[in-house]
């Protein structure tokens, strides 16, 4: 029997818990206003740049529909995306970062097509994650499953690939920078 057990960064977005696959994570920030782009969907909060990389920054609670506030909490995850270009890498806006926990790929659950807030086609799978580091076996007490919580473990490469870097980098190539 083999496992396909994977590490993931986990993540808040308002009330839920999301993941990304943690190798795909270059790094953590704090939040800072972006510059700006025109002509992007409004979740597309605009670039940084990050030592020397012209890197666009995606609110991902504004582009589920989920409620946005920035405060000291807020981070930016900037993470490595496969599209039809190759590799890129882009920013994306989270409530807070909770931790890395290990998944095994085999065991995700499929998402159900009933949230209103993202569409199922960014999602690979949903699981749970218990309290302690215990087996889910362990986590039985007379009989009954301990509560956990579910997790959802996102696609970053569907979700860069709905045209979404393409059309960031065509409003970056019109932006003047500098002193034009």
């Amino acid at each position: 029997m083999t496992t396909n057990k994977k590490e993931f960064l986990t993540f808040e977005l308002g009330k839920e818990e999301y993941a990304v696959e943690i190798l795909r994570v270059q790094e953590i920030r704090g939040w800072e206003n972006p510059d700006p782009l025109p002509n992007v969907p409004s979740y597309v909060k605009g670039v940084v740049d990050l030592r020397g990389t012209i890197v666009p920054i995606i609110d991902l609670r504004e582009k589920f529909k989920l409620k946005v506030s920035y405060d000291v909490t807020t981070v930016v995850v900037v993470v490595h995306v496969l599209t039809n270009q190759g590799e890129r890498i882009m920013g994306l806006v989270v409530d807070s970062v909770s931790d890395v926990q290990q998944f095994d790929l085999a065991n995700l659950q499929p998402a159900p097509d009933i949230s209103a807030s993202i569409d199922s086609q960014f999602i690979l799978g949903l699981t749970t994650v218990f309290n302690s580091s215990a087996s889910q076996k362990d986590q039985q007490e007379g009989g009954m499953p301990k509560k956990g919580r579910m997790v959802i473990v996102i696609d970053i490469d569907k979700l860069a690939s709905e045209g979404l870097i393409e059309d960031i980098e065509a409003a970056d190539a019109h932006t003047i920078r500098g002193n034009g």
